[in-house]
């Protein structure tokens, strides 16, 4: 059971760097939707030269949400004759200057309406969007003001579609994971200023070193940073027929071009100030019949929401309330990678208390 439940780590651990992946899409698809569909595309090339001058030109400031607006993300891994489902799913609250994102892992065990307890990547392949967004917003306690749904298999096509990026790789990287979901990893980059297209972009992204999160929360920051330098050039303008073309296939959204806009505006202001929060569900590991599950820890999860995430309407009784369903069985193992300030804060009083207490025994 304990080598089962470490593979199972080690399985969740790879699938959770496409969180990373699917942080940098949003916030390009975002612009690029946003941005190009706020322009009114048609055949007259003058007027939107013009408009994009004026409207999305670096000089000139986006527009930015007024109000705190809540997003879910889900990242659909369609295929043929398969409606699919949201292997990746998130929640993004957005304000002027500020981004909160909860991860929900797709193994994650919820109640979903009609079909009882199963993972909650089957809601999207059960009844779409619509079956998807009632549940976590079930789960969460929480109202979804919006959705925006990406064909993951299109990510490659819009970095080609931008012609690609420059970046600085800051050492060589090589990485060879056979056994990825799709279809094999393999990385080979070298240190030094690189032209990304979508396929080495993917693996300078993925790519997973000694530094853990820290590193590949790093190089994400620089690609997106590049993206949206590369979206600024003034060369863009003449690709924004191909941009158009990819975007509107990899993108599904309630938003409209204005609220796509001002989300732009606001990821790009919060990634400049660097208030971009990132969480996860917590639980407890488990293989129940053979088939492995997150059991959340709900009243843990209500603290990341409230407390680290700033989610305003995340209710305690709720989380209190949804605990109740939960109980993981003796051979689960816990998982939890959120910041536990609560914790740091009991550790540092129990250091404090020590060393007044070492300091007495030295008198």
């Amino acid at each position: 059971m304990r080598e089962r439940l470490e593979k199972r780590r080690r399985e969740l651990s790879r699938k959770m760097r496409n969180r990373k992946l699917f942080w940098s899409f949003i916030i390009c698809a975002l612009i690029i939707v946003g941005s190009l569909a706020h322009l009114g595309f048609n055949s007259d090339f003058t007027r939107i030269k013009e408009d994009f001058t004026s409207k999305v030109a670096p000089e000139k400031i986006l527009p930015t949400l007024q109000k705190p607006t809540t997003i879910m993300l889900m990242g659909v891994d369609e295929r043929k004759d398969d409606v699919g489902r949201s292997d990746t799913l998130m929640v993004l609250q957005l304000s002027k200057d500020k981004a909160s994102l909860l991860t929900i892992p797709r193994d994650t065990l919820v109640y979903i309406d009609r079909h009882g307890y199963q993972k909650i990547n089957a809601a999207y392949a059960h009844g779409g969007a619509k079956l998807a967004r009632k549940t976590v917003e079930e789960f969460l306690g929480i109202d979804i003001d919006r959705y925006v749904m990406i064909n993951k298999s299109r990510f490659a096509e819009i970095i080609d579609a931008m012609g690609g990026v420059d970046i600085y790789v800051e050492r060589d990287m090589h990485y060879e994971d056979p056994w990825d979901d799709d279809g094999g990893l393999y990385i080979d980059l070298k240190q030094g200023i690189q032209h990304l297209d979508g396929q080495t972009a993917i693996e300078f992204v993925r790519f997973r070193d000694a530094e853990g999160d820290v590193g590949r929360v790093r190089r994400q920051q620089a690609f997106m940073k590049a993206c949206a330098d590369r979206l600024s050039e003034p060369s863009m303008l003449i690709k924004i027929p191909e941009l158009l073309s990819v975007a509107v296939d990899a993108v599904d959204t309630d938003l409209t071009s204005t609220e796509m806009l001002a989300a732009a505006g606001s990821l790009k202001n919060a990634e400049a100030s660097g208030n971009i929060k990132t969480g996860v569900v917590p639980g407890w590991l488990q293989y129940i019949d053979e088939v492995s599950y997150l059991i959340p820890n709900a009243e843990r999860l209500g603290s990341v929401m409230k407390n680290h995430l700033g989610f305003d309407d995340a209710n305690k009784k709720h989380f209190e309330k949804l605990a109740d369903e939960y109980t993981p069985g003796n051979d689960a193992d816990y998982y939890d990678v959120n910041p536990n300030p609560e914790k740091d804060l009991r550790l540092l009083d129990y250091l404090h208390r020590r060393d007044l207490d070492l300091s007495d025994n030295k008198l």
